[in-house]
């Protein structure tokens, strides 16, 4: 099942809310009462009665009196005592990505029958992200478990494999039923490696590292036995095709490790059963394409495959407080980076907003103007030439515009094998499940960028600033030129 109802059936009167079911919660079936007087209803259509012509006209119904209540009677034989509007308690954005989630994990995974999820966490804002919903949804089950929820109870048992196990600390839990790996390699720093192995101690799950060099180095050597040739990064003198190949090599063996350790580890640890891979690719990644086909993203299920960046960011500063890990601190202040390139005396040299050639608050912009307002490449620009006006000139703005929506063309195949994730944003580029488009485009979008250039020596009185200014970044582009050298459109994945 692809749908996860998160609550808040209510009971309304006379347009107050008088009772209502609890949201984001772990119980299957959930019963809520209130006691109204019907006496209520028909004063409050009777004062509108005017505004109400067609149930104005209609026949009223007869009142029967009954020797019976409905209700208990009050102490004086009266009615009893009815159910008074209520305060409707909205949760923040930070909450609701801890509870949503996490209860959609957690239904998603006693549905299928597994023992735990399998998370490579990398120490960055996105894989920490993931685990810590999943320490949420621990916090939940523990919760439930010591309320009496017995169906919850019997899932845990059968999940751990042990029908006498008591639920008690959300550390303990998530011990069980969260495995993390750390999957290194020569280009990763020392500082993911610290963040990673103390956030696994902080939320208690368990956690190893691993080192993918040989894997890597194996399939390099096939490839370079097959051809004779060896692929080079850029810092050591390589294209960027070949840089990008080296980079797409190692998340994908990332992929094919964290789909094995899964399959396995609870074998290693006498359990039946296997493990849900999950992946950690927000909705900004997935919208511009900075993903690698087939490696880490592509998974069993992705908690925050609908959450933008920003919100992220955002969780983590909450969840730091509330669920005491202190760590997140430096993972929130800690730039993002996929760590595919060599590090340069120690230090990084590629950051993912470096590689994008825009920031996330950027993407979350194009994304928002991209499907709720329903812009093309034209259409954005005239609105972003206002709205970023003064920080960005025209000029910067088309530029802009035309490169992400040029990645967005050939990058939209990936869309057709996106994660299933929780639809928690409204600009999901989720093609199989949210947004139906197609996903080839024309990757010049001719017509358009043609209306921006137009659109643009007005704007600058045509005194040709378009071919003289140079662009505002010099962005590396992560999937590599769409036009090379000779002028011919290609599609680099």
């Amino acid at each position: 099942q692809r749908m996860y109802f998160n609550g808040c059936s209510c009971i309304a009167l006379n347009g107050d809310i008088v009772s209502r079911c609890k949201q984001f919660a772990l119980q299957e079936v959930e019963v809520v009462t209130a006691a109204i007087d019907l006496e209520d209803i028909r004063c409050y259509r009777n004062a509108i009665r005017s505004r109400s012509h067609l149930s104005g006209s209609a026949k009223p119904y007869p009142r029967i009196t009954v020797d019976f209540s409905l209700s208990e009677s009050g102490p004086s034989g009266a009615l009893g005592i009815t159910s008074r509007p209520i305060t409707w308690i909205y949760h923040s954005p930070e909450e609701e990505v801890a509870l949503g989630p996490a209860c959609w994990l957690w239904d998603y995974l006693r549905r299928s029958c597994q023992g735990g999820f399998f998370l490579p966490l990398s120490g960055g804002v996105d894989s920490s992200s993931t685990a810590c919903i999943v320490f949420s949804m621990c916090r939940m089950v523990v919760s439930a478990c010591n309320n009496g929820d017995e169906k919850a109870l019997a899932d845990v048992r059968k999940m751990v494999c042990d029908m006498e196990y008591m639920p008690k600390d959300p550390k303990e839990l998530c011990n069980r039923l969260l495995f993390t790996c750390y999957m290194g390699s020569k280009n990763s720093s020392s500082e993911t490696r610290y963040r990673a192995k103390t956030l696994a101690a902080q939320i208690g799950c368990y956690h190893s590292e691993i080192g993918i060099d040989t894997a890597v180095e194996a399939v390099l050597s096939i490839f370079s036995l097959a051809t004779g040739m060896r692929p080079r990064f850029a810092l050591h003198g390589g294209s960027v095709r070949e840089s990008l190949a080296l980079q797409n090599i190692q998340a994908r063996l990332r992929m094919v490790l964290a789909y094995l350790f899964a399959q396995l580890l609870l074998w290693v640890k006498g359990r039946s059963g296997g493990l849900l891979v999950l992946g950690s690719a927000n909705v900004d990644e997935a919208l511009r394409g900075y993903m690698t086909k087939y490696d880490c993203s592509s998974a069993d299920v992705n908690p925050i495959g609908g959450i933008c960046k920003t919100d992220l960011k955002t969780f983590l500063v909450y969840a730091k407080d509330k669920f005491n890990i202190p760590i997140l601190a430096d993972v929130i202040g800690a730039p993002p980076t996929a760590e595919l390139e060599p590090l340069l005396e120690g230090q990084l040299t590629q950051t993912d907003e470096q590689d994008m050639g825009m920031t996330y608050d950027e993407l979350n912009s194009f994304g928002r103007l991209r499907k709720q307002n329903m812009c093309g490449p034209y259409s954005m620009f005239c609105k972003l030439v206002e709205t970023w006006s003064p920080k960005h000139s025209p000029a910067e703005v088309a530029e802009k515009v035309k490169h992400f929506f040029r990645c967005y063309a050939i990058n939209r195949h990936k869309m057709t094998v996106l994660t299933p994730s929780v639809h928690a944003e409204s600009y999901s580029p989720d093609d199989n499940r949210f947004d139906h488009r197609p996903f080839l485009y024309n990757a010049t979008w001719s017509w358009q960028f043609r209306a921006i250039n137009e659109q643009l020596q007005q704007l600058t009185g045509g005194n040709g600033i378009i071919e003289k200014q140079k662009p505002p970044t010099a962005a590396k582009p992560k999937f590599g030129k769409i036009i090379d050298s000779k002028n011919e459109t290609g599609v680099i994945v």
